[in-house]
This record gives structure tokens, sequence and C-alpha cells, in this order.
């Protein structure tokens, strides 16, 4: 049988597997972006969810996942508020229903790598976590 060429092997097979965290504080949400996540082309070695900002935050520490897909409203709690301790290990995805201009920047300001609004098409979200690992691969 003959070896692949280089031009035949896809990104996919050349990306090691990456982590995701989800932080969502909606049950249905959190197990719907999971799966979603593992549906997508994207090696992954796992996904893991948070619901809580304390939950994240030890997640994060104990996993140290590649991405965190991260709610910027917990409930009440302000998600963005927590991005500057998950960007010091992991490209952080804000996903909000509110996605005016002033959240944007404030996302941006604290270091969130990019911005999803949960009413965009599915295909965005897991076409944002590959470009952050992309960018992420290249900056290493």
């Amino acid at each position: 049988m003959p070896m692949p060429s280089p031009k035949n092997i896809a990104a996919a097979d050349l990306q090691p597997p990456i982590g995701v965290l989800v932080v969502d504080d909606q049950l249905a949400v959190r197990e719907g972006l999971s799966r979603l996540i593992a549906c997508g082309a994207t090696p992954l070695s796992y996904v893991s969810t948070a619901a809580t900002g304390t939950d994240a935050l030890v997640a994060a520490a104990r996993l140290l996942p590649d991405v965190v897909v991260l709610d910027a409203d917990l409930d009440g709690e302000d998600g963005l508020a927590l991005i500057p301790q998950l960007a010091l290990t992991a490209r952080v995805l804000v996903l909000s229903c509110d996605g005016n201009a002033g959240t944007r920047a404030r996302a941006a300001g604290l270091g969130a790598s990019d911005f999803i609004e949960k009413h965009q098409p599915a295909a965005d979200l897991l076409v944002a976590i590959d470009r952050l690992v992309l960018r992420s691969n290249l900056g290493r």
C-alpha cells in the first residue's frame, strides 16, 4: 500500500488533539455545545464543561484547555470578568446573546481571542475554534 503524499494529508491530520472547556450556566447549552464541538473536524483530547465562574477557573487550572468557550453571562455572574485569568493559558472564545459593540470591545480588551453570538450558525463556532487553534499553532 503506497504511503500518502504530503498533498493528500489533511490539515486536521497534522494537528495535535486539543482540549476545550465549555462554560455556560445552562445545562442544555453546555451539552449541546459539547456535542457540536465533539462532532467537528478538529481533533480533540477532551471537551469538558463548567457552569459557574468558580468551576471554570478550577477546571481550567486542572485541565489546561487550549480553547475556552465562555458565556458572557453566567446566570447574572459576569463571565467576561473571567477572561484575564483564562487567557493566561487558553484562547478564549466568548459566546453571547448580546453582541453589541461595547460587549465585544470589553471582551477583546480583557483578552478574548474571538467572539460569537449565540444566534449565529453552529458552523461559525466550529470555524472560530479551528481559527484559534491555527493561530495558537502558528505562534508556537
